[in-house]
């Protein structure tokens, strides 16, 4: 036998049982290394995902699963509150610091007009869920002030690849993306980015742009992940999704078997002879005689009752034949199956977006994990609250924008009202009787 086997770039070293691969020359250090770009598509938008279906996947994993729905949800709903209101800070008699409701016209008439606070908890589950969030902004004739701001549905959003500068300059717009649209204006349409170095600070040459706002993730050129999205990589969501379905084929599927019973082979004959019944009438008996059986052993006003079966007497063998046996049948099937591998999961999913169970009310049906006190809830609320900071600044940044473009006092600040779960006003957070969301129907 050869020791060495040599085929095309490949050769085995049958003796030591090993594979030698024939590599080419070694590159040259002085030589510049060209790293091609990550999206090579012909097309003018970068691929969201590795099909450009990553946001329509992402919502087909969610449809199928109500604790990452409705945790992410529950995020959007404390991240909100009670909604956006412009403030001024003022100073009172003691030196306190408060918050003073802007009553500025200009202000109240663009939320107004723009339904600030119908529209933001559309952008902030859109950045819950995809980490990305885009607006467009339509500006008066004179192109010096934002007349105009709209959420656009996250999904239906791609921003075009980088130029030489590295910039992205164009967000594409479709509802078709599974088609490969064309820039059309019918099935795609297009819309600039807002670039700083053409705005002079008064004017901006185009009158309608984009804003892209974003949970920013590191390694990302384009698109940003959300955090959670690791329950979607290691397939915890996947298994809580699965258990459902898994569960209900089982019981879709089986059978239930609680009673066998066992008839003699002779039973009908003996009991009803030939010589009496036609067997036309000897099977209509039968039928009867089973229905009975049926309507006695499955109705639960029954249990306890007494059942009497008869037996027949064999002449040949001089001794009673077997009659009616009835075999209780145990449940096999454990109705608990499964559900400490959805709780695990679900617990996962409930880890990777960052909300208490308890506030949800997760938890292990006929389980010792309860939904939590009100103290329990209360507290995980005001803790999610507290961790919306950086959030919160993300998307309230797009308000700071139109006062500095629309030339509002420098002043106007912007924030969420918090929902006030406190029993009572001394145990409120902010231990004042006046407070901001007092204000707000």
């Amino acid at each position: 036998m050869e020791k060495v086997i040599i085929s095309g770039d490949y050769a085995i070293l049958s003796g030591a049982k090993a594979l030698v691969s024939m590599k080419g020359p070694a590159a040259d250090a002085g030589k510049p290394k060209v790293t091609p770009p990550y999206d090579l598509s012909p097309n003018p938008w970068s691929n969201w995902g590795d099909n450009n279906q990553y946001p329509q996947e992402i919502l087909a994993d969610l449809e199928k699963n109500s604790v990452a729905m409705r945790a992410l949800d529950k995020r959007k709903r404390v991240h909100f509150g009670r909604g956006i209101i412009a403030y001024r800070e003022k100073k009172d008699a003691m030196g306190a610091v408060q918050k003073e409701i802007v009553t500025d016209p200009e202000v109240t008439e663009f939320f107004r007009i723009n339904a600030i606070n119908l529209q933001w908890p559309d952008l902030i589950l859109g950045l819950e869920i995809f980490a990305n969030g885009w607006l467009e902004v339509i500006l008066n004739k004179g192109k010096d002030h934002v007349n105009r701001i709209y959420v656009k549905d996250p999904a239906y959003c791609r921003v075009a690849k980088m130029d030489e500068k590295n910039k992205i300059q164009t967000m594409y717009y479709s509802a078709r993306w599974e088609m490969m649209p064309q820039d059309d204006g019918v099935f795609m349409n297009d819309l600039p980015f807002f670039d700083p170095d053409r705005y002079d600070g008064v004017k901006y040459p185009d009158g309608q742009f984009a804003l892209q706002l974003s949970y920013r993730s590191f390694n990302k050129s384009y698109y940003h992940l959300p955090i959670w999205t690791s329950v979607r990589t290691n397939k915890w969501m996947s298994i809580a999704s699965s258990v459902p379905v898994l569960k209900a084929a089982i019981m879709k599927n089986q059978m239930t078997i609680k009673y066998h019973i066992k008839i003699p082979d002779d039973y009908f004959t003996l009991r009803f002879p030939a010589a009496d019944y036609t067997k036309e009438q000897r099977e209509a008996k039968r039928l009867e005689v089973l229905n009975d059986m049926n309507d006695f052993l499955a109705n639960v006003e029954n249990s306890g009752k007494a059942i009497v079966s008869y037996k027949f007497y064999s002449k040949v063998k001089q001794d009673y034949l077997d009659g009616w046996d009835i075999e209780v049948i145990d449940n096999k099937l454990d109705n608990s199956a499964y559900l400490p591998d959805s709780q695990a999961a679900n617990s996962e999913i409930l880890f990777a977006i960052g909300v208490d169970p308890c506030l949800i009310g997760a938890g292990l049906p006929g389980g010792k994990m309860g939904a939590g006190s009100g103290s329990d809830k209360r507290e995980a609320y005001w803790m999610l609250n507290a961790d919306m900071g950086t959030d919160r600044a993300v998307t309230l940044s797009p308000l700071y924008f139109i006062r500095d473009f629309n030339k509002w006092d420098p002043t106007i600040q912007f924030d969420y009202v918090c929902v006030d779960t406190s029993q009572t006003q001394d145990q409120h957070p902010s231990k004042i009787n006046q407070r901001v969301d007092k204000t707000q129907p």
